[in-house]
């Protein structure tokens, strides 16, 4: 009897055991018409009071939720693949392989560990590897977002506009790549994401007084342009600029900085060239003006030379 009842309680901890394997690698999400069955098979043997039979149904039921889990397996091991190679090709394509070389080989020889536990089928240190794997892939992502803004603030020359916030932001990326290396992701995450957040606050902040810096550039063009009537003599490119300078005044009222400074911009070009069309037309004038007085003077002094011909001649 005591045999038996070992053998009963193996097999009972067995179809547990198996079961949750499969829950933990998310079989029933995989293949939920399996994993139905063999719930419902599982289920019917915790309801029945264990009897004679009821060590080969326990065994059974391990056996259909290990086929559950053989099935689910290189789908589960995939998925994981996928989300960090996602990550890892994005970062890639942005440049991250040069700027991040040795943070991007740590995460790499993460995921090269996972790969390993899975085919040698030492599942959850494989499930495990590859979790940390992608949170190491996650805080690169957000730190190298941190970065990229940062070289557009360089770039722009904008890290003037907001030197505490950048000044902050460049401790808390150097705080957060040295907890990474260190292992500690989760304070690396936070420290990332912290700097991405102080990046953006100065990128926001400096858009916002360059868009009014270009507002203003804009506005003294558009007047210059009013005070020669070149809304008047050049209409067509005056009409453009203004309609520009709209429309980048409204992006204003919505926060949209970036595009309202580059409209300005445009604009101010605008205006400019309606001034400089209408004054080439008035110097044009001005030398059609010039020419033809030329002629009329040259035509008078001509007659005047004929007409005292004329009068020579006929004495």
């Amino acid at each position: 009897m005591a045999q038996t009842a070992d053998s009963l309680n193996s097999a009972i901890a067995r179809a547990g055991e198996a079961r949750k394997r499969a829950v933990d690698f998310e079989s029933n999400a995989y293949f939920p018409g399996e994993w139905e069955a063999a719930e419902n098979q599982y289920a019917e043997l915790l309801a029945k009071n264990p009897g004679g039979e009821a060590i080969s149904a326990y065994n059974k039921a391990a056996d259909s939720f290990n086929r559950v889990f053989e099935l689910a397996i290189p789908l589960y091991a995939q998925a994981r693949e996928d989300e960090i190679m996602a990550i890892r090709g994005r970062l890639i394509e942005l440049g991250a392989r040069d700027s991040f070389r040795e943070y991007m080989l740590l995460a790499e020889k993460t995921a090269l560990l996972a790969l390993d536990r899975y085919e040698a089928k030492d599942y959850y240190p494989a499930r495990d590897a590859a979790l940390y794997a992608l949170q190491k892939f996650a805080v690169l992502e957000t730190a190298f977002d941190a970065w990229l803004v940062r070289q557009e603030l360089l770039e722009r020359g904008f890290e003037g506009y907001d030197r505490e916030d950048f000044d902050i932001g460049d401790d808390v990326i150097r705080e957060a790549m040295e907890a990474y290396t260190g292992e500690d992701l989760e304070t690396a995450q936070y420290k990332a994401e912290r700097a991405l957040s102080k990046y953006n606050a100065v990128l926001s902040n400096a858009w916002f007084y360059y868009a009014e810096l270009r507002s203003a550039l804009a506005e003294d063009e558009r007047l210059a342009a009013i005070d020669i009537k070149a809304d008047i003599a050049a209409r067509e490119f005056f009409k453009t600029a203004d309609s520009d300078n709209k429309t980048a005044l409204g992006l204003m009222k919505t926060e949209q900085y970036k595009d309202a400074a580059k409209l300005f911009i445009n604009a101010e070009v605008m205006f400019v060239i309606a001034s400089k069309t209408t004054m080439e037309k008035r110097q044009i004038a001005a030398d059609a003006i010039k020419n033809a007085n030329r002629k009329i003077l040259e035509s008078h002094k001509i007659a005047r030379n004929a007409s005292i011909n004329i009068r020579g001649g006929s004495k």
